[in-house]
């Protein structure tokens, strides 16, 4: 069964390279391609629409600002050159999002997770299966996967998710919780205020960590238990 999928995206050059990924895949079909969301609200109405690529981005309104105004929502892939945006996105459910320039085979990913929607391969799906966790951060939830996390600091009553694009969530909570909602040995203690992310790790030097320039400190309390995991 085929899957008829629409493009939202101001950019030309964005949209004929999707057009041409379209075209290689035999079961979507491309009902619309679409400079700004406005222009694709007669297609919505009238015909059944399976996936929205949809970028964030656009100068009319923004592709986050028009899924608010839709009530019954396709299945939505976000194209975007601004990671921040994509992040925010998961707010609305979106089955994944592709960052400028996507490359075939990313695109291929996105469209099977479309596909597997009874399965695994759904955002919410692959969340029941520990891969993402969601954090409320400024009046927003945010669907993180957790491999993109580099370290948690705690900070007085916070903990701060430091984050493999540079981003930076600040969450009510303790590195206590922290531990229970994040898995050993994808993650362990190294300090009273630091947690991280072994697969991050540039290099141990003596009792400090580097992870992306940052320096972090093992406590001798927690040195025993993170080597274990470290030369695993």
């Amino acid at each position: 069964m085929k899957l008829n999928v629409i493009i939202i995206d101001d950019e030309q050059l964005a949209r004929k390279l999707l057009e041409s990924y379209i075209s290689k895949i035999e079961h979507l079909n491309l009902l619309g391609s679409f400079k700004s969301p406005i222009s694709a609200l007669t297609i919505l109405k009238e015909k059944k629409v399976d996936v929205i690529l949809l970028d964030i981005r656009m100068p009319d309104i923004s592709g986050l600002d028009f899924l608010k105004t839709l009530e019954n929502t396709p299945k939505v892939i976000l194209t975007t050159a601004y990671r921040e945006y994509a992040l925010e996105g998961y707010e609305y459910n979106v089955i994944d999002y592709l960052l400028k320039p996507i490359e075939f085979s990313r695109f291929i990913r996105a469209i099977n997770k479309v596909s597997n929607n009874k399965g695994e391969n759904t955002i919410a799906e692959t969340e029941k299966q520990g891969e993402y966790i969601n954090l409320k951060y400024n009046k927003k939830t945010f669907r993180i996967l957790k491999e993109n996390i580099l370290f948690i600091k705690a900070e007085s009553e916070y903990v701060n998710y430091h984050l493999k694009n540079g981003q930076k969530l600040l969450i009510y909570g303790t590195l206590k919780e922290v531990e229970t909602r994040l898995s050993s040995p994808n993650f362990c203690r190294i300090h009273r205020s630091y947690v991280i992310n072994p697969k991050h790790i540039d290099y141990v030097e003596g009792n400090r960590i580097i992870i992306h320039d940052q320096k972090l400190p093992i406590s001798e309390s927690y040195k025993k238990a993170f080597l274990k995991i470290w030369n695993t």
